[in-house]
């Protein structure tokens, strides 16, 4: 009987315990204001998958809700951490361009979490549970990743991450000591277009590590339809090109690949021609380290020819 009554009070005591931490708020403020949220978030929803559900699984933070990429019949794809993480129980609560409302609220969050360009949101949600925007579009990934992980306490994961993604770009100058004489292009291509863009952090990789870009490159607006007839213009040392597994978006394209323009670019006739799964890593530090290892294999470790010699 007196262990019985011992079993319960410790019971009791721990039930006490996770209510008051679950309860436990404070006020987290960043440009979109401040918002107070809980010190130990239970059941955290994210508005998108790429960015924000990737990193948080990063911190060891699974997410009770989760947007994501979802085909007509078919199950939710939760692009970036499908393929590294066990996403059973991870609810899908609709597009990170339309989240279903009703399906958040459902899940009884005690915080959500969204993106820049999600900052309409803001205020439809708030009445569920506190609504904290990141900045995005504004800040490296380095920086809003430091925000999350201080968003959902987890500082230390977070300077973990960042310690091995600076010793791999510390490696990678070592080997490379004049990085900004190599030029690098990256893009994604269609069947019938081709688009300047770097996903995953690719682009952030490429600055931290001091490689350059070809001038017109510079001058062009990211995201930006091109024709392959003007591909010569962003010729380069290399050329990396991400795809899209999920679409089918390789074996598209593979005419594209075939063509005398496309054969013709320096990158390709010197096999310095890159293809990446871009759902390998998503836009997180786990994609920036991905990504650093990539290019320090495929560049910084590989013997290289370049246009300019």
């Amino acid at each position: 009987m007196k262990l019985i009554k011992y079993l319960t009070s410790v019971i009791l005591v721990c039930l006490v315990s996770t209510v008051a931490n679950a309860a436990e708020m404070r006020v987290f403020e960043n440009r979109y204001g401040k918002v107070e949220v809980p010190v130990h978030p239970q059941c955290v929803v994210s508005l998108h998958d790429f960015s924000l559900t990737i990193q948080l699984m990063e911190l060891g933070v699974k997410p009770c809700g989760s947007s994501a990429r979802k085909k007509l019949w078919q199950d939710p794809y939760f692009r970036g951490a499908e393929n590294r993480f066990d996403m059973s129980n991870v609810q899908y609560i609709g597009s990170h361009k339309a989240p279903d409302e009703e399906a958040i609220a459902a899940l009884r969050p005690d915080l959500i979490i969204g993106m820049q360009s999600q900052i309409g949101l803001q205020e439809k949600l708030s009445h569920i549970a506190p609504v904290v925007i990141l900045p995005t579009d504004e800040l490296s990934i380095k920086e809003w990743a430091a925000q999350l992980a201080d968003l959902v306490n987890q500082k230390g994961r977070y300077q973990d991450q960042l310690k091995e993604y600076n010793g791999v770009v510390s490696e990678f100058k070592r080997i490379i000591p004049h990085p900004e004489k190599i030029t690098v292009t990256t893009l994604e291509m269609y069947e019938d277009s081709i688009y300047l863009i770097a996903r995953g952090g690719l682009g952030e990789v490429i600055k931290d590590f001091g490689l350059s870009r070809p001038t017109v490159y510079n001058e062009a607006k990211e995201g930006l339809e091109y024709s392959l007839e003007r591909m010569s213009d962003f010729d380069a040392d290399y050329i990396i090109d991400t795809y899209e597994p999920l679409y089918n978006s390789r074996e598209a394209t593979q005419s594209i690949r075939d063509s005398k323009q496309w054969q013709d670019l320096f990158a390709v006739k010197h096999h310095q021609f890159l293809y990446f799964n871009r759902s390998r890593y998503g836009e997180s530090m786990g994609g920036l380290i991905g990504n650093a290892y990539l290019l320090n294999s495929h560049i910084a470790e590989r013997d290289r020819t370049l246009m300019e010699e």
